[in-house]
């Protein structure tokens, strides 16, 4: 059976490649190992050129530059020898590694139950309250996905109790250089209180589940340690694989699990408007 709809946005976007052929780029992909065309898709974000052949982006371009040089491995040999657990059902990482028996995903449906498999490959998660036993992976993958979450704190301890000792999260949200975090929404008075104009990205499946709770700042690695994370601000500029944020520096956060608990979190924590 043709499938009209995958072919549509596949038309759709080699009009729109074509149209902005100036903007692309010529590279090496560090995400699939290849030599590459990075794509650009529109003239207003030209800087967001995904590879034609695993379509990454440079956000996950530079979440996997920050894996590789963290473990010294490759992401494949990586995944080999320690579980993986990644935020995401649409992601070239997904797209990898998906069957590996080291590897879970899982995507956020508001509409359907929680902590289930939806398929072979993935579950239906929420962060704030996973399913998943204490102490499963090595590694925890989320990209642009914990400036949604309704408790954000309580979700980032979540990723710390499924984490081994030791280990990894990797992760990328958007972030203001020049101010601290702030909660667009108070949430710790048994209803949600908006203190700044709601703020929605794009979500295919649900646009209501892409409120942006929460806009992160300076002071994030030092909101994670009382959570029992050592986080630091990794910022990737590499050309040559077409990492980078308008000629700017990529910005990823790696935690590493320093605490078997955390040390004093409060899940109602909110991070007044500065």
């Amino acid at each position: 059976m043709i499938d009209r709809t995958k072919i549509s946005r596949v038309t759709r976007k080699l009009f729109y490649a074509a149209r902005h052929a100036n903007y692309h780029r010529t590279g090496f992909c560090n995400v699939c190992k290849r030599r590459t065309v990075f794509v650009c898709l529109g003239a207003s974000d030209r800087w967001i050129r995904s590879c034609c052949w695993c379509r990454s982006t440079p956000k996950y371009r530079a979440i996997i530059h920050v894996l590789e040089n963290t473990t010294g491995e490759t992401l494949q040999a990586f995944a080999r020898n320690n579980r993986i657990y990644e935020l995401t059902t649409t992601s070239p990482m997904f797209r990898l590694l998906r069957g590996n028996e080291n590897y879970e995903a899982s995507g956020y449906f508001s509409d359907r139950p929680f902590g289930i498999k939806l398929n072979d490959l993935y579950w239906n998660q929420d962060v704030q309250k996973l399913t998943f036993a204490s102490e499963s992976f090595d590694a925890v993958i989320s990209s642009e996905t914990m400036e949604h979450v309704r408790l954000p704190w309580q979700g980032f301890a979540e990723v710390h109790r499924v984490l081994k000792p030791a280990g990894i999260y990797i992760f990328t949200v958007p972030y203001h250089r020049d101010q601290k975090t702030v909660s667009r929404v108070e949430t710790g008075a048994g209803k949600d209180v908006y203190v700044l104009p709601k703020v929605y990205h794009e979500d295919p499946y649900r646009p209501e589940d892409s409120l942006v709770y929460t806009d992160f700042g300076t002071d994030l690695p030092e909101l994670l340690r009382p959570i029992g994370f050592d986080a630091t601000l990794i910022e990737v500029l590499d050309y040559g694989s077409d990492i980078q944020d308008d000629l700017r520096p990529m910005a990823v956060f790696l935690a590493t699990k320093t605490s078997a608990a955390p040390i004093g979190l409060n899940t109602d924590l909110a991070v007044k408007v500065q």
